[in-house]
């Protein structure tokens, strides 16, 4: 056997055990990618130790690149495996590449994912933009008729209109910018009241208002929480605070929602908030 051959194989193999170990243990996808990486970079000073004499002529970047795209389809077969197997579900999901459209989001036996997959967070379908690798990618869902479901961190129902509702934190400095987005400058005072915009709301009370031809609803819950929900006509205005957590698109006869949250964008991989998503080649 060549020396690069065992390389290659020493690296399914460590790649497969990964795999089991993610499954058997259902770790946080971060942890199991993370798991990944280390164990395939750990392969090349193991391979160089046990077969020193042997690949002293192959080239260390060689080695590094040795069965990079077959290890990581070993991890998610196996991961993936485990996970079935042991009746735990799958971890990871697939987009089978095609080019450039909406397509569902499936697992490797080809069960498509539907909007409440806890796995997933209730995203279902991918926006995608491909051409030698990815150029652009939105997760969300596409619907058929009237649906109530939870994406991500929001709760949205559609009917005959659009509603969203999202609890935020205040504590949290990435969800008093996404208040300040959508109300403007706001204060809050030691006796519980909020202020923004000529408006006064005390901790325990709602408001009702009209945002740019949709109706915007706040309840000052806590001295930290918000509870926000935004009600819009199907036909989303342009300006509509709606448009700063999701963007609508119409794909054949069905209405898709995408979160405006971007995810993280690899060669093949979409990650958000922990979860991966693997772009396989076309079929």
């Amino acid at each position: 056997m060549k020396p690069k051959h065992k390389v290659y194989y020493f690296r399914l193999l460590a790649s497969s055990l990964v795999g089991i170990l993610n499954g058997l243990l259902r770790v946080d996808p971060t942890v199991g990618i993370s798991a990944f990486i280390f164990t395939y970079f750990l392969v090349t000073p193991l391979s160089l130790r046990i077969w020193r004499d042997e690949l002293k002529d192959v080239g260390l970047m060689e080695i590094y690149k040795e069965a990079v795209g077959a290890s990581l389809l070993a991890l998610i077969m196996i991961w993936s495996l485990t996970m079935s197997f042991t009746g735990q579900g799958v971890a990871l999901a697939v987009v089978r590449e095609k080019g450039s459209g909406i397509y569902p989001i499936e697992t490797l036996d080809g069960r498509h994912l539907p909007p409440g997959n806890e796995e997933m967070m209730g995203y279902s379908v991918v926006l995608l933009n491909i051409s030698d690798r990815i150029r652009g990618a939105e997760l969300g869902a596409c619907l058929n008729g009237t649906s109530s479901f939870k994406m991500g961190r929001y709760y949205l129902t559609v009917d005959d209109g659009i509603s969203l509702r999202i609890e935020l934190k205040l504590s949290d400095p990435g969800d008093r910018e996404i208040l300040r987005r959508i109300i403007g400058n706001f204060s809050i005072y030691r006796n519980g009241t909020m202020v923004f915009g000529g408006n006064r709301v005390r901790m325990g009370e709602s408001i009702n208002m009209p945002s740019n031809g949709s109706n915007l609803s706040l309840k000052f819950s806590g001295l930290n929480d918000i509870v926000l929900e935004i009600r819009s006509p199907i036909d989303v205005p342009e300006d509509s605070p709606l448009n700063s957590f999701i963007k609508l698109k119409r794909y054949d006869s069905q209405l898709c929602l995408f979160d405006s949250t971007k995810p993280k964008i690899g060669r093949r991989t979409i990650s958000i908030q922990g979860y991966h998503i693997v772009i396989l080649p076309g079929g």
